[in-house]
């Protein structure tokens, strides 16, 4: 069986999954040439989830800017923004407050005597204008605060829920399993399958801020056409590693980085091992790309990194073995596991892998065995739900702190499902403490339903609430689904289940979500 064919339950997170939030100082723009935003962008930080195929965190680790300062005028913005006043040095980002869904830099406040005293009642000098920051979408809640396109203000913060995306470029075909990872606060698309299974070596990058594309350029060092490869954002440069090549037979282990301002690709070689959807992720230092699968569908052991271009293989000592399907989280340092199979058994057992020291380490069992579970880090637990078990799907979770586990109220929770990697499920965290859960698979056998719903969980409250289905009522079967640190993108796939439907098209539709 090929791996083109496999059906596997290799748990990614979530992307991103996640960690503290990533400095999120990066945006594509159409006009913009493809780099950093103008006078630069912030998001209070958040790590990314490559969701449903790996964490992949930024931690700390900014885009260079370019434009000027992140700030204009000289004192801090007013209605509640994060951001003190005065500017950033040059060339580098300004920062904005957290509160409000898709919220772009955060300008200083100009003083009342640039509007020539004129503004009144609840309005704001913004720029020699006068405006009301409770319902101006380009100064929502702060004078610069720019609600991402497709939402307005109210109540001085930007709307959220679901809203659509634009159309991709015209060339750029509607696919599965592609490589996907959060690029700042926009999403970078490569790779995959076409409606007929022909691999593809195209991409693209979406923007939520503008809800807009720029297509990925090819040029020398662009990686052959493949499915099933890892992508992870390391602050300057895309790294997509591995995958399935054209043939549907055979699995790749080389390596190339894609620089969205430069739009140029360079090689970086060859690892030790072949892997495909493996779970990726980035420290600040280094690049790890932990398990993954072998052409007869069977896991891999181990872990490659990536430092300062060099491959290495991470250490054996302590690891697990070859995992299928564990619950996987990223805290910024180290890479937690829960759960899975090995040796064909379900495990009850937790790992965690520090990055720096290449060192594993066991955190005995606190859960009952179980495979196919949500994995996220909430900013300090490892969040652990859902799954399933030797006798059906489950909907109950715990988090971990140290070696303590917490059990996770059911009442609101979603109905049981299980994160079927790269084809169904996201998990991610929508600020520190908060965490949410969407899609997944809703039955327990084979290529089954497909969830499109899910719901978030505060940790400190223990109470859930609802997250609804996607409005296009499309399952986006082996589609994107990326959280940005403010949005979550959901893109392309199988509009409907393939093993159930003849009339199961790859699909170009979009839509995003804002807490």
């Amino acid at each position: 069986m090929t791996v083109r064919a496999a059906t596997l339950l290799l748990c990614g997170v979530s992307a991103l999954l996640t960690h503290c939030a990533l400095t999120d100082k990066y945006q594509i723009s159409p006009g913009e040439g493809g780099g950093p935003d103008a006078g630069g962008s912030a998001a209070g930080g958040s790590t990314t989830t490559n969701v449903g195929g790996g964490v992949n965190s930024n931690a700390g680790d900014d885009a260079p800017s370019s434009g000027g300062s992140g700030a204009a005028g000289g004192s801090g913005a007013a209605g509640g923004s994060g951001a003190a006043g005065g500017s950033d040095a040059a060339g580098g980002m300004s920062t904005i407050s957290s509160g409000g869904a898709g919220g772009s830099a955060t300008v200083g406040g100009a003083s009342s005597a640039a509007c020539n005293g004129a503004c009144s009642g609840l309005q704001t000098c913004c720029a020699s204008s006068c405006t009301n920051p409770a319902t101006d979408a380009n100064n929502c809640g702060a004078c610069g605060r720019v609600c991402n396109a497709g939402r307005s203000c109210a109540a001085s913060a930007c709307t959220v829920g679901w809203t659509k995306m634009a159309q991709p470029p015209t060339g750029f075909v509607a696919r599965t399993r592609a490589a996907t990872t959060a690029v700042g606060k926009s999403v970078f698309i490569w790779g995959g399958l076409d409606a007929n299974d022909g691999a593809l070596d195209s991409g693209a990058i979406y923007s939520p801020a503008t809800d807009s594309w720029v297509s990925v350029v090819k040029g020398t060092g662009t990686p052959t056409p493949r499915s099933m490869a890892t992508a992870v954002w390391n602050g300057s440069t895309v790294v997509v590693y591995g995958g399935v090549d054209a043939s549907g037979n055979n699995l790749l282990k080389d390596a190339a980085a894609y620089d969205p301002v430069k739009k140029t690709w360079t090689s970086l070689g060859s690892a030790a091992t072949r892997r495909a959807q493996s779970f990726g992720t980035w420290d600040g230092t280094r690049a790890v790309f932990w398990g993954g699968i072998g052409v007869q569908d069977d896991p891999i052991a181990g872990a490659d990194r990536l430092e300062a271009g060099r491959w290495s293989a991470a250490t054996n000592g302590g690891a697990p073995g070859a995992l299928l399907a564990p619950a996987v989280a990223f805290d910024g340092a180290a890479l937690y596991l829960q759960g899975g199979y090995l040796a064909n058994a379900r495990q009850d057992k937790a790992f965690s892998y520090d990055l720096k020291a290449d060192h594993w380490a066991s955190l005995g069992s606190g859960m009952s065995a179980r495979s196919g579970s949500f994995g996220v880090w909430d900013g300090s637990h490892f969040v652990v739900w859902g799954g399933r078990d030797d006798t059906g799907l489950r909907n109950d979770g715990k988090y971990m702190v140290g070696n303590t586990w917490t059990t996770m109220t059911t009442s609101g929770a979603p109905s049981a499902r299980l994160l079927y990697v790269r084809r169904s499920g996201a998990a991610f965290m929508v600020r520190p403490g908060v965490i949410a859960v969407v899609g997944g698979q809703s039955t327990p056998n084979g290529l089954g339903e497909l969830a499109t719903n899910g719901a978030s969980y505060d940790v400190a409250g223990n109470n859930w609430k609802p997250i609804a289905d996607y409005p296009s009522g499309e399952v986006h079967e082996y589609g994107a689904a990326v959280w940005t640190g403010e949005e979550l993108v959901v893109w392309g796939g199988r509009a409907q289940v393939q093993s159930q439907s003849r009339n199961a098209a790859v699909t170009t539709t979009g839509e995003r979500l804002a807490f």
